[in-house]
């Protein structure tokens, strides 16, 4: 954790969804045992890996991303490159789809009702995602989007994505606040890093659950299991 000064006042929180809203992403993932299907996992995640920490570019993750081609096309063309690279002719892009999402993501329940005590003393609050064009239907149906949080940034709605410095900014003007002014909580270090930069206090989540009550003692201060003070506890 980043805690900045612990002087300055925070106004607000930020929250991106797979691995800090969610349970972490490919908890839910099937035990793969087809040895074709681990192969083209470990493609997808080297691909990952290459490329993900990079503000902008021209790989198919950073087109889905930004909205530019829709999930259909990008995972057919994943599994293009993986058989091309010399992967089993046989495999295709609903597969691929399977093999990475695996039974989709599950809400955690404690980084919710985290939010909701962050929000209801006052604090401005955002869900800031990575995600596809059809990400808006995935994230409303997994959280009470309304009522956790004052702007939904989408990255294929506003066509940037983290790690870029203008998707935190615009993040934070949405919000009405300062980057100074904000905890920023993200499962990916390439992320946290970014919003640092900023001037943002971080949390990196590597278990919501464990964060959830990390994020309520440092701006409610005091546990997530415990009765909500009285009013004025927020800034």
């Amino acid at each position: 954790m980043n805690q900045g000064s612990w002087e300055r006042s925070l106004r607000g929180a930020i929250f991106d969804l797979g691995g800090v809203m969610t349970e972490p992403v490919g908890r839910h993932r099937k035990a793969i045992e087809d040895p074709v299907q681990l192969d083209l996992l470990r493609f997808f995640m080297n691909e990952f890996k290459d490329v993900y920490h990079l503000p902008t570019g021209v790989h198919d993750l950073h087109l889905l991303e930004t909205g530019e081609i829709s999930d259909d096309e990008f995972f057919d063309r994943m599994t293009a490159r993986y058989i091309a690279q010399g992967g089993h002719p046989g495999v295709d892009g609903r597969t691929a789809a399977y093999v990475v999402f695996g039974r989709g993501m599950a809400a955690c329940g404690a980084m919710i009702d985290a939010v909701r005590q962050v929000k209801g003393a006052g604090y401005r609050t955002a869900l800031l995602t990575n995600i596809s064009r059809s990400g808006e239907s995935v994230w409303r149906s997994l959280l009470p989007v309304d009522e956790l949080f004052d702007v939904v940034v989408d990255s294929s709605q506003v066509r940037l994505r983290k790690p870029d410095p203008a998707i935190f900014l615009l993040t934070c003007e949405r919000l009405g606040l300062e980057p100074r002014e904000c905890l920023f909580v993200d499962d990916l270090h390439c992320n946290v890093d970014a919003a640092t930069e900023l001037g943002m206090t971080t949390i990196r989540c590597d278990d919501p659950v464990v964060i959830a009550d990390e994020v309520v003692e440092l701006l409610l201060g005091r546990a997530a299991a415990a009765e909500p003070e009285s009013a004025g506890a927020g800034r």
